[in-house]
């Protein structure tokens, strides 16, 4: 049997926030920031909205679409780096705003930032053909802009806020993963990072406006050391599974950045018609980019059965993975 996924949908924040009203923030030339960072829109969360509210919603409207009760769940997946407190996980206040406790499904969270969602369609993968489950939901939401300062001008231009969730269970028309590839380079470990918060730093003595707990980003530093190893990580899955990147019909990567993406595009030598590109509209959403791609790709974009799509990405850390999906 393959795996299909049912359903997937998208949440946003109710407001977005065009990159010339960044420029005002920051008091740059109108136009800097999307020229700078290839955003020209992004969504941020307002009064009401949380990780788990824009989570709960994109998983609604997922059931919906898939025609489907929550009690149909056996598993329920959150993805992502983003929380609304540190206790209790996502998944579970996810899950008290949507049932009871009639409904005994387990949840789990898994934080590899970016790599997120690959990372939990790896282990969904493996559960489901293990027979362990029959039908999981994964959700991913990411609200970066409570962690971002005005003051960091490349990154506060670059990161939106959104949520997306799928459902995935076993069919006999779904889709066979090809191949899963991760890897890590521990040299980049702190090249992303909150600096305030856990064990390390708690931060009791600090203000609300510490800049301790706003995200830094080593971005020239991440991209050579991305650059570096990239040939290393595509050429190994070229070797591995006799498949070259134009060899798949539709490539999803994490909108990294303005600079990454064309990097990406121009160093292997891609088909612009291959990528599902979403940067400009949404900003980079960390574990969300990904499936905001998919879901492009699934409710608006698919053009034929038996398609080769390619997920890829890197996330903090340093690491880089893949997936690559026989439709």
């Amino acid at each position: 049997m393959g795996i299909k996924i049912k359903a997937i949908e998208k949440q946003l924040p109710k407001r977005g926030k065009a990159s010339v009203e960044i420029d005002q923030l920051t008091g740059r030339v109108e136009g800097s920031t999307e020229a700078q960072t290839g955003v020209a829109y992004r969504y941020q969360i307002s009064d009401g909205e949380s990780v788990c509210e824009m989570g709960t919603s994109a998983l609604q409207k997922a059931l919906t679409a898939a025609k489907m009760d929550v009690s149909e769940i056996d598993l329920l997946i959150f993805a992502g780096a983003s929380f609304d407190y540190p206790i209790p996980h996502n998944s579970a206040i996810i899950k008290s705003k949507i049932t009871d406790d009639s409904v005994g499904f387990h949840c789990l969270d898994i934080n590899s930032t970016c790599l997120s969602f690959l990372n939990a369609l790896d282990i969904a993968h493996l559960y489901l053909n293990s027979g362990r489950y029959q039908t999981i939901a994964l959700v991913c939401s990411e609200v970066s802009s409570k962690a971002l300062s005005p003051e960091d001008e490349k990154v506060f231009g670059l990161f939106g806020d959104a949520a997306v969730a799928s459902i995935l269970t076993l069919e006999d028309d779904g889709y066979h993963p090809i191949f899963t590839e991760f890897i890590n380079y521990p040299s980049g470990a702190f090249m992303t990072n909150v600096p305030i918060g856990g064990a390390v730093n708690r931060g009791f003595t600090s203000a609300p406006e510490d800049p301790g707990y706003f995200f830094k980003m080593n971005g020239n530093g991440l991209f050579r050391l991305t650059t570096k190893h990239l040939d290393h990580f595509i050429n190994e899955l070229q070797t591995k599974y006799k498949l070259g990147l134009n060899d798949f019909d539709v490539i999803i990567p994490h909108q990294t950045s303005k600079m990454g993406n064309a990097y990406f595009k121009k160093h292997f030598d891609l088909e612009a018609g291959k990528i599902i590109d979403t940067l400009s509209i949404y900003g980079n959403c960390i574990s969300a980019s990904i499936p905001l791609g998919l879901e492009q790709y699934f409710n608006h974009k698919r053009q034929k059965e038996n398609e080769k799509l390619l997920l890829i990405g890197s996330g903090a850390g340093l690491s880089i993975g893949a997936i690559g999906l026989q439709m």
